[in-house]
């Protein structure tokens, strides 16, 4: 499912993402995009490659050579017209009227609002809820932007007239690399986040200091890349680097301290990559 970025900066592992809202039930989910320094979107499943298009201007800052590249993308869970796209160079962009290549391309709107409040680090995640706001996990350490500290944040902004309004959620989250995003399609105020230590949660992101909680519960403590809904959204998937995935039934309801401190009420059932 190559397409024709061969020539672009990009990431060692390129990100791409495919949209599951709108899906035809002859033809399936085959509308996804790619992040090299812009967006790449196809809607014939990627196959074949001349399927792919660019559909964006260069969304990073440029400052970092051939490192300056997109670092994660995602779709809204239930609108695959929109995304939204981060960067290594600390910016964050939204997309707006994507899949649909007879109407033109889509329009983007840089959310980054000059680093006043996301910090100018490494935008390593960024992800939707189920209500339109987006959520975005920051790379590095604090002494590295001491005037913009923090790890994840929350935006506002619904549409491609808005003005961001970002918010720091990282409350008592450690000072650690924040690697990956994910907020439970059934509970919009409860948000993992994949850190270089495991993985966090809060049952409650409207609070203005979020308390996050490390989950114990069977799963190590290791760097957390990826984390993964799957299409009924009944089930977590967590990606770590070195220590396997594991799988975590996704609640409907609240989730209390207990049972990540205990483990008594949650299981995690790991499976070793081949």
């Amino acid at each position: 499912a190559t397409g024709g970025w061969s020539s672009d900066r990009r990431g060692f592992l390129m990100p791409f993402t495919m949209a599951e809202s709108g899906c035809s039930p002859v033809r399936g989910c085959r509308h996804l995009i790619a992040g090299t320094y812009r967006v790449w979107e196809t809607v014939e499943g990627g196959i074949p490659s001349d399927s792919w298009e660019p559909v964006s201007p260069d969304l990073t800052k440029g400052v970092l050579g051939q490192r300056s590249v997109i670092t994660d993308l995602a779709f809204a869970p239930t609108d695959a017209q929109r995304a939204v796209v981060a960067t290594l160079d600390g910016n964050v962009w939204l997309g707006f009227g994507l899949g649909q290549p007879e109407l033109g391309p889509p329009t983007w709107l840089d959310v980054t609002d000059g680093n006043a409040v996301l910090p100018n680090r490494p935008i390593l995640g960024v992800a939707f809820d189920g209500v339109g706001r987006a959520y975005a996990s920051v790379g590095g350490f604090d002494a590295n932007t001491p005037e913009q500290p923090g790890h994840v944040f929350q935006l506002d902004c619904a549409d491609a007239d808005c003005v961001p309004l970002w918010r720091d959620k990282s409350g008592n989250l450690p000072d650690l690399p924040m690697n990956t995003i994910l907020v439970n399609p059934k509970r919009p105020t409860q948000v993992f986040v994949g850190s270089d230590q495991g993985l966090y949660i809060t049952d409650d992101i409207e609070v203005d200091e979020p308390v996050w909680y490390r989950f114990d519960a069977g799963l190590p403590v290791a760097m957390v890349f990826d984390l993964a809904v799957d299409y009924g959204a009944s089930t977590l998937g967590v990606f770590t680097r070195s220590r396997g995935a594991y799988v975590w039934s996704l609640p409907g309801g609240t989730v209390f301290a207990d049972d990540f401190e205990t483990g008594d009420t949650r299981v995690w059932s790991s499976t070793i990559p081949r």
